[in-house]
């Protein structure tokens, strides 16, 4: 059976255009003329894709792509926003209403083409969550100074984790506000925790909670954070307690995106983490605020060892000394992870963290090595058979540093 495919545009020359284009492919094309009559159409044969213009009466592109994200029978179709509008501002408003994907007429048609297919590929090979049960290890990824790479690092850490281990991670955005999770892994808002707060804590299971997350095809499976700030006032701490606890039994490995405050939703992923890795940046202001999350945690008699201080070199020239930060904080910093700059910046703009676009550069190889550090001691002494090529490369680099030392 074809595979159908639904155009919404009010042109009737742009519906005919597409139509013959995906007509010729082999694909079922079914037509809509507004976004109230694609309603209606979805209703009598949804599509397994969707292809929305903006420019409509009524209701326009944006509306209607929240709408299908809304409706739980077509929150999970991809969606292809086809536009004339070309600006950034009309590409954030795309993914924004949860759009999949973006193109600017006019377009080529095997850009479009070959951009349909990726989307369908995705959604086809999308692995299940681990169904046996396994003791998982949530590392939270922490500071009350922004800027200095908590984002940039938990999404490192989790695609590091499923390279390694060949198994899914699960990097879980608790920055209900302005969290950027699903961005440094370029992937669409399609569904967030948004989706969760709406119903009670006690209600959500597994099957929910798989439904919402977000997966990258390096195998980390994204809660992400609502794509507005009002959308975060539903989502309480008992979701954040409920969602981990059904987590834990599912992946191997949870990272959690920590915020840089003290909120209800914070504290419960700190009080839930196995390992917290406090980050800050040799600067006077960011030793203050290590200091202060250090103060909290002894009030809050998290075990000394499950906190490790990580110095990240964010920008070039000098900072703080290492031996007067250790003074300062009273506290032996357990990482430093070294100045990369454009590396960075680069991975940061098009949503693709160093350690899988780049494992063999320095800065990918050493995120790389820090995630098999804090992975589980039971996996170091025990590898599972399937384990991924990362797994090869911290071995390789292993074993380089013992022939040299």
């Amino acid at each position: 059976m074809p595979t159908r495919i639904l155009i919404v545009d009010d042109t009737e020359l742009n519906l005919k255009m597409v139509s013959a284009i995906l007509t010729k492919d082999g694909y079922e094309v079914i037509t809509a003329r507004n976004g109230f009559e694609a309603l209606e159409v979805i209703k009598l044969t949804p599509p397994a894709l969707a292809i929305l213009d903006v420019m409509m009466p009524d209701m326009d592109g944006y509306t209607l792509c929240r709408r299908l994200r809304q409706t739980p029978a077509t929150a999970k179709i991809p969606i292809i926003v086809l536009t004339a509008l070309s600006g950034v501002e009309d590409k954030i408003k795309a993914f924004d209403s949860g759009a999949d994907d973006f193109l600017a007429k006019p377009f080529e048609p095997q850009e479009l083409r070959a951009r349909i297919k990726v989307l369908l590929r995705r959604v086809s090979i999308q692995e299940p969550i681990q169904t046996n049960t396994v003791s998982g290890k949530v590392i939270a990824v922490f500071s009350l100074r922004g800027g200095v790479g908590v984002s940039m690092l938990a999404s490192n850490l989790a695609a590091s984790f499923s390279q390694i281990w060949g198994t899914p991670t699960a990097l879980v955005d608790l920055a209900f506000v302005n969290g950027q999770s699903a961005l440094l892994l370029d992937l669409p808002l399609r569904n967030t925790w948004a989706d969760l707060g709406r119903s009670p804590a006690n209600e959500m299971d597994i099957d929910l909670i798989n439904s919402v997350m977000l997966r990258h095809d390096a195998g980390v499976h994204v809660l992400a954070s609502p794509r507005r700030p009002e959308d975060a006032e539903v989502i309480t701490a008992e979701h954040v307690q409920r969602a981990i606890e059904l987590l834990r039994p599912h992946y191997h490995y949870i990272v959690l995106d920590l915020p840089h405050d003290f909120l209800p939703t914070t504290l419960i992923g700190l009080d839930m983490a196995d390992q917290i890795l406090l980050m800050l940046s040799p600067e006077t202001a960011s030793v203050r605020c290590a200091a202060n999350a250090l103060g909290t945690f002894e009030q809050l008699n998290y075990p000394s060892e499950s906190t490790t201080l990580v110095l990240n070199w964010p920008f070039k020239g000098k900072g703080l000394p290492r031996a007067g930060i250790e003074g300062a904080l009273k506290k032996e910093l357990g990482v430093v992870i070294p100045y990369a700059g454009d590396v960075v910046v680069a991975s940061i703009m098009y949503g693709k963290p160093s350690a899988l676009q780049m494992p063999l550069d320095p800065l990918g190889a050493f995120l790389e090595d820090l995630a098999y550090l804090y992975s589980k001691e039971e996996h170091k002494k025990n590898p599972p058979e399937n384990v991924g090529e990362g797994f090869k490369r911290v071995k390789e680099r292993a074993q380089a540093r013992l022939e040299k030392s």
